[in-house]
C-alpha cells in the first residue's frame, strides 16, 4: 500500500516587520530617555550642626569658594592669588573649603590643584546649601 507523502515546506519568516519593530522601539527609547550632563562635583555634605569634632586642629581655617571663583575668608572676598599670599601654606595645619552649591567641578578642581601646588596638604571639602548667606 502506497502512503501519500506531502512535501514539507518550512515556514518563512519575513525580516521586514521585525526590522520595523526594532526601529520603532529604538526611536521610542531615544525620545523617552533623558540625557543629562553634570557640571557639579558631588561631595560629602558638612556634618550636622549638633555634631562636634573630637580632634580639633589648632591652625584650622575655613574658606568659602564662590561661584565667581573667589574665596571668602574672614568675611572678606579675595582672589585665589591674594588668598595664597595672605595665608601661606606653612602657617596652617588644615584647610576646610566650603563650596557653594552652584560651583562647577572645573572651578573646584582648579582651586584644589592651585592650592596643592602651593604647599597646602591637608584640604577638606564641603558643599554648603545655596540658601546660606555669606
Amino acid at each position: 500500500m502506497k502512503l501519500k507523502t506531502t512535501n514539507l515546506t518550512r515556514p518563512q519568516i519575513s525580516l521586514t516587520p521585525l526590522i520595523d519593530v526594532v526601529f520603532i522601539l529604538l526611536i521610542f527609547f531615544m525620545l523617552v530617555t533623558k540625557m543629562e550632563t553634570y557640571q557639579s562635583l558631588a561631595l560629602i555634605l558638612s556634618p550636622a550642626e549638633g555634631e562636634k569634632s573630637t580632634n580639633k586642629i589648632e591652625n584650622e581655617i575655613q574658606i568659602i569658594l564662590t561661584t565667581s571663583g573667589e574665596i571668602i575668608y574672614q568675611k572678606q572676598r579675595y582672589p585665589v592669588s591674594q588668598f595664597i599670599q595672605l595665608v601661606p601654606a606653612n602657617t596652617i595645619e588644615k584647610l576646610n573649603i566650603n563650596i557653594e552649591f552652584a560651583v562647577t567641578a572645573q572651578q573646584f578642581v582648579s582651586l584644589k590643584e592651585t592650592l596643592s601646588s602651593r604647599g597646602y596638604t591637608n584640604i577638606e571639602e564641603w558643599i554648603i546649601p545655596s540658601e546660606i548667606e555669606q
